[in-house]
């Protein structure tokens, strides 16, 4: 579907690679849109990057306080925690 004053860009695909979005796309779905909620739901590379895609959890009691203070603690100190989760999976 093209849509009027909208710019567009053609790809070319790999039959393969339009196959399997084909099969990620639901049916109310355009292929932009099955892109970008593919393209938007990436892992995240660093520990940073998760503690930064938290932030609109913030307030729904998800971690405790104390649990996200550890949590910048072994952001800040990555040698640290590594230590403390070998002692807590010993336990």
């Amino acid at each position: 579907m093209q849509f009027k004053g909208m710019p567009y860009t053609t790809l070319t695909l790999r039959h393969d690679v339009a196959k399997r979005l084909r099969a990620a796309k639901e049916a109310h779905e355009s292929y932009s849109e099955v892109l970008t909620r593919l393209l938007d739901n990436q892992p995240a590379k660093t520990v940073g990057e998760w503690m930064e895609s938290l932030a609109p959890l913030e307030g729904h009691k998800l971690f405790t306080p104390e649990e996200r203070e550890r949590l910048k603690q072994d952001q800040r100190n990555p040698r640290d925690s590594r230590g403390r989760r070998k002692g807590h999976a010993a336990a």
